[in-house]
């Protein structure tokens, strides 16, 4: 009897310590692998970089059809000598009277960039009294694009997000971007929304936008440069919020403007991000080398960004990633 009490005395002894154990290791929050924190961050900037660029190409080409559409283009004189339309896409303007354009898209973009299939609808302000629409090329008039499972494939990695919502896109200065070789006047747009994302592995999250793209031109070479606008969960210059793949609620802020240029095919050539909320707070610094350095000049296009973290032992960690 004294012999089986000592066993189980024994036996109780071993799982208490096995509790204590596991219970020490689930309370530290450093992964015993760095690489699980560098795939999830990995992950945290490409889903903000193919979001942004999607939903930017989305309002690249209704400033196309905004070009070709008097309804839209209402006043304004541009130098049009480039294609400007849906190359695989088709424009339902029975409504344009009341400012509304419906177009249907089935294919890749006239740059070979993106294959787009759905619907999107163009809304201008539209006023019934008067009859009268406001052209999306008049200073402060209030553009609204809604998604229809609108699907953005990125032709570079086949990767697709497909949007629903709707997305507010304010015309501050006036003007459209058409084909002139130098810009008098820059053109501004402010952009705010809600939008539903399907990620490319069918997780669905709503994301909020609310920023400013500024185009100029000079000597035929157009930047753009994207600036955060609201404050949000505390922070300043935020340009997007929500829950993103893997359940954090995040937060971005754009730090440093984020400069594209055309003479680069349009990849960021600076500027600075801050994703908070993630797995570990990170900072997202755009046009670097191979090895991580900023400061390139105008010389040679970039290599891509950096992702930085410091992880729970104090320790840092730095990826760079192409474009």
């Amino acid at each position: 009897m004294k012999k089986e009490n000592l066993v189980s005395k024994a036996i109780l002894t071993a799982a208490l310590v096995g509790l204590i154990f596991t219970g020490c290791k689930k309370n530290d929050d450093t992964p015993a692998n760095p690489t699980d924190a560098s795939n999830e961050q990995t992950i945290n900037a490409a889903d903000d970089s193919r979001f942004t660029a999607a939903s930017d190409e989305i309002l690249d080409e209704t400033n196309g059809i905004a070009l070709n559409n008097s309804k839209f283009r209402g006043d304004f004189v541009g130098i049009i000598t480039g294609t400007h339309y849906p190359c695989n896409g088709t424009i339902d303007s029975s409504m344009q009277s009341q400012g509304t354009i419906k177009v249907n898209y089935h294919g890749n973009n006239c740059s070979n960039t993106f294959s787009l299939r759905g619907a999107v609808t163009l809304q201008l302000p539209y006023n019934t009294t008067t009859n009268t629409v406001t052209p999306f090329s008049a200073a402060g008039s209030v553009l609204s694009i809604t998604f229809h499972d609108l699907s953005v494939t990125r032709l570079s990695d086949n990767k697709p997000l497909i949007f629903n919502g709707t997305k507010y896109v304010t015309n501050v200065n006036g003007g459209l971007v058409d084909d002139a070789a130098d810009f008098a006047n820059a053109v501004l747009f402010h952009i705010t929304g809600m939008l539903q994302i399907t990620f490319d592995d069918n997780t669905v999250r709503t994301w909020n936008i609310d920023r400013n793209r500024l185009f100029t031109r000079n000597a035929s070479i157009t930047l753009i440069t994207v600036t955060g606008n609201a404050t949000q969960n505390g922070y300043s210059n935020a340009s997007a919020w929500g829950i993103n793949r893997m359940g954090n609620d995040f937060t971005i802020t754009i730090n440093t403007p984020i400069v594209f240029s055309s003479a680069c095919s349009y990849n960021a050539m600076g500027g600075v991000k801050m994703h908070h909320g993630v797995v570990r707070e990170l900072t997202v610094t755009y046009g670097v080398d191979q090895n991580g350095n900023t400061g390139l000049g105008t010389a040679s296009c970039p290599y891509g960004y950096k992702l930085n973290w410091v992880d729970a032992k104090g320790e840092p960690h730095q990826v760079v990633v192409p474009y």
